[in-house]
């Protein structure tokens, strides 16, 4: 938990935070990363160019499906920190929210309840058109507030469109 920490200070105290453009983000990437039951899962997901903070946390609205038939709608905020001062180069994002999993009945794992936390952290790369090319590891769990709390892990490779300013 203490290393968590170390990792929000340093991304509201990185060099820049992320510029005011709302994106687009489509995904891929795999379900149930350390189980045998290993599906793939992909979504979109918008993201407000509008900051709620001084800390530029940004609203986010996405939808995850997998290949069994699960879904996951979530809302929550991100942030995005560049490790260079310019347009381009490396960036820290994490992002963290409620959201309704409704089960596919399927291979996948039942995360035990319908109401679901995500949490998720990546690097990205911007690149001059501000397109964004990221991968990202992320855990999804109901946060024990029923008995049956299994959580899954994802690792997903993302595409960032920006469409509004």
């Amino acid at each position: 938990m203490r290393y968590c920490w170390l990792v929000v200070v340093f991304c509201l105290g990185s060099v820049q935070a992320q510029s005011d453009e709302g994106y687009a983000k489509v995904f891929i990437g795999t379900y149930d990363m350390f189980r045998d039951n290993q599906d793939t899962q992909y979504g979109l997901e918008i993201q407000s160019p509008r900051g709620l903070s001084r800390y530029d946390f940004k609203p986010l609205l996405g939808l995850m499906r997998t290949r069994e038939q699960s879904h996951y709608l979530y809302t929550g905020v991100s942030r995005t920190s560049f490790f260079t001062a310019g347009e381009t180069g490396l960036a820290f994002t994490f992002s963290f929210g409620p959201g309704l999993y409704f089960y596919g009945e399927g291979e996948d794992t039942d995360l035990g309840h319908v109401f679901e936390l995500k949490s998720s952290g990546g690097l990205i790369w911007q690149f001059a058109d501000a397109t964004r090319i990221g991968l990202h590891y992320a855990h999804l769990s109901n946060a024990s507030i029923s008995l049956d709390n299994p959580g899954t892990e994802m690792v997903t490779l993302t595409y960032q469109l920006p469409f509004w300013r």
